[in-house]
């Protein structure tokens, strides 16, 4: 019986040093791969920051101001357009009134004509 323990202690043994053996290999792989990906991704940071430069929080700021600037701008002259568009509405029905003034004038003459030549 003591037999059967010892030889069982041993097989339980050589189990845990196999699976000891597998996790620190499948470690040292995850820990190599996580290890080169870490330096590809910060060459990639390095890059990135040499090809785009972040600008300052004054630089940012001055660049705001100027779209609020330009926005604001725009927007006088939405306002401006508008305007201008209500003007040339006006002139048009202004416009159309006054030919049909002028068609009445001209009836009212010719009218007036034909009576006096009579």
């Amino acid at each position: 019986m003591r037999d059967q323990e010892r030889t069982l202690n041993q097989d339980v043994e050589r189990c845990i040093n196999v699976l000891q053996d597998y996790l620190d290999t499948a470690s040292a792989k995850a820990i190599s791969v996580f290890t080169n990906k870490t330096g590809e991704n910060e060459d990639w940071l390095e890059e990135i920051r040499v090809k785009y430069r972040i600008k300052s929080d004054d630089e940012l700021q001055t660049i705001k101001t100027l779209k609020q600037k330009r926005m604001d701008q725009l927007e006088a002259l939405e306002g401006k357009v508008d305007y201008y568009e209500k003007l040339c509405d006006e002139l048009e029905e202004f416009q159309d009134e006054m030919e049909v003034k002028a068609k009445l004038e001209q009836s009212r003459r010719s009218r007036f004509d034909s009576m006096s030549r009579k």
